[in-house]
């Protein structure tokens, strides 16, 4: 399973395997691979958005709310 994760002007893929981490991990994954400090300029996530802007419960695993090739900002 991969996802198109977006921060700032970025689109960074992020494969999940089979998807069982949490949305959290996903922010947290974005974040890091965007800022080359590994997140410590960005801080932590504050929310993961569908493209339509609603905002993903943190603690949901990725497989039960996104499919494969979905992009998220």
């Amino acid at each position: 399973m991969k996802i198109f994760v977006h921060v700032k002007e970025k689109t960074i893929l992020v494969q999940c395997g089979d998807g069982t981490q949490r949305i959290r991990w996903l922010g947290n994954v974005g974040i890091a691979r965007y800022d080359s400090h590994n997140g410590l300029e960005l801080g932590i996530p504050k929310g993961v958005a569908l493209e339509d802007g609603t905002l993903m419960d943190m603690n949901q695993q990725i497989n039960t709310r996104l499919a494969d090739d979905q992009h998220v900002w």
